[in-house]
């Protein structure tokens, strides 16, 4: 069931219905049947890999529950100290065998056949290179069923032990196209409990909705052709084209994923449950730590809690911590440890991107300029400069600097292979070709007139929102406020394009999420 048709749309809108017919002691199991339907029309296979997870976590759930459920019960202090030892070292190997058999999945479905070819390409065997064709949402609910587990080992939740009840928190179908990352403690109680019907939802809901679609649709679907064509053919056009290639996959990417994930949260709040935020208006950021903060969101917090902080916190970066203060200034000591941390995180960031030197380029290049901010602090104390400017024009210049430092970041993040992103930076620093750009050659890559019809106005709107979100106004609140005649002129309106230029429009094909099958 393609996400991007009406079929899906057709599908939530029939479950959204019967989940208020039905009791509220029963509405669980509503989601439940349309998650397991849902991910059946993508395949019994495909199914089984998530049922598999499923049964997996649930068990080694329960078994860590019981561990950290332990209290010792010997007559002495030093038999009870003993008795605490031996249980967290059995609880640390439980969880680390469970993480490891959670992850093994994931790495041999999506990275299986880099590491074969990457094996045969140094010691020159010829492994078989194998083909799977890779479960919808691998990623995020492998991610989430990993948080789970750690969570309860660290005594953060108990575990769940309705099975069925587990089984809908991993397979909840609004959350596994494209996240976000839920929390256990956040979602669980939400869908479990039963909501009530809700006008101020269904209207939060559908306005979401709305809103995502036409991100995707308008913008997304319709740059697509031409940021694929710029990408697949940098050679031929000059630099100036390349560098606005990648620009134009930044808006696509965002427009896509974001897009993607409003549409999944519209139809998750017309069941009355809010999932976690995933992006918060990263474009308008002021500095690439603010970017990462703003843009998949709950990826960099599941990287944080679960990578960051037990890098940070583990004996050999105590270590190094130790030795950097004795050997070093202060200022700058303190900076080693999280700088390091910070690298391999997002090195691991390039690697869930997905398989390719291409991805772990653009893990590194974040990584690089993320840990060389933390020492700016320091550096600007060192050279006695002042604080840094807080006006307006500098603020400009951030947001500048730092789409800059994202668009060259997405010269590899969406090429075919690290060659390919390294021959486009080249084609732009050294034959940007101002000269060489003339009308011919925009409507050759796709520029037609009724593409800047349906992207500039769309964008426009996007921004408007985003403006408006960014000094502190709900868009959608607001809307909701308004007398009825305007909203009706509004949705009106915002559903005439849908149909003309989406649903209705025989000409549209609706191309696959970025984000899908990672």
């Amino acid at each position: 069931m393609p996400i991007t048709g009406l079929s899906f749309l057709l599908f939530a809108l029939a479950a959204v219905v019967l989940y208020y017919l039905f009791p509220k002691r029963l509405r669980q199991y509503v989601l439940l049947a349309a998650s397991i339907l849902f991910y059946l029309t993508y395949g019994v296979r495909m199914a089984g890999y998530l049922a598999a997870t499923i049964l997996l976590t649930y068990l080694f759930g329960l078994w860590l529950d019981r561990l950290a459920a332990f209290r010792p019960a010997a007559e002495t202090k030093e038999e009870r100290k003993r008795q605490k030892r031996a249980n967290d070292r059995k609880k640390r190997r439980v969880l680390a065998l469970s993480l490891v058999l959670n992850f093994a999945s994931l790495a041999l479905l999506k990275y299986g056949g880099f590491l074969a070819s990457s094996v045969n390409a140094v010691l020159g065997t010829e492994l078989p290179l194998p083909h799977f064709l890779l479960p919808l949402g691998i990623s995020f609910y492998i991610f989430q069923t990993s948080a789970y587990l750690i969570d309860i080992s660290r005594g953060k939740h108990r575990a769940e032990r309705g099975f069925l009840r587990y089984a809908l928190f991993v397979c909840y179908f609004p959350q596994l196209v494209q996240g976000p990352i839920n929390r256990f403690a956040d979602l669980q109680p939400q869908l479990t409990e039963g909501n009530d019907f809700s006008w101020d939802n269904i209207q939060h809901g559908f306005l979401r909705m709305l809103y995502g679609v036409l991100k995707k649709a308008m913008i997304a679907d319709t740059l697509a052709p031409i940021v694929a064509k710029i990408y697949g053919g940098y050679a031929a056009y000059p630099g100036i084209i390349c560098f606005l290639g990648a620009a134009l996959y930044c808006i696509q990417l965002y427009c896509d994923f974001s897009g993607g994930i409003d549409l999944m949260m519209g139809i998750s709040r017309l069941f009355g449950i809010s999932m976690q935020e995933n992006f918060c208006r990263p474009y308008f950021s002021v500095s690439l730590s603010d970017f990462w903060r703003r843009w998949h969101i709950s990826l960099g917090e599941w990287m944080k809690d679960y990578l960051f902080y037990p890098l940070a916190l583990s004996k050999p970066f105590g270590r190094l911590a130790q030795f950097c203060r004795r050997h070093m200034p202060l200022d700058a000591a303190k900076c080693i440890v999280p700088s390091l941390c910070t690298f391999l995180v997002f090195l691991a960031v390039g690697v869930w991107q997905g398989p390719g030197m291409a991805n772990i380029a653009y893990g590194l290049w974040n990584g690089f300029w993320m840990s060389l901010a933390m020492f700016r602090a320091p550096i600007r104390k060192h050279l006695r400069l002042s604080p840094e400017d807080p006006k307006k024009g500098a603020l400009v210049w951030g947001v500048v600097r730092t789409n800059l430092l994202v668009i060259i970041g997405r010269y590899f993040s969406n090429a075919s292979s690290l060659r390919s992103a390294l021959g486009m930076l080249k084609q732009t620093v050294l034959h940007f070709g101002v000269t060489r750009v003339h009308a011919a050659l925009f409507t050759e890559l796709g520029f037609s007139l009724p593409v800047l019809w349906k992207v500039v106005p769309m964008l426009g709107v996007v921004f408007a929102v985003s403006f408006a979100a960014e000094r502190g106004t709900d868009v959608a609140r607001w809307l909701c406020e308004r007398k009825w005649l305007v909203q009706f002129l509004i949705l009106f309106v915002a559903l005439l394009t849908v149909v003309l230029f989406v649903y209705g429009n025989a000409g549209y094909t609706p191309i696959a999420y970025v984000y899908e099958n990672v």
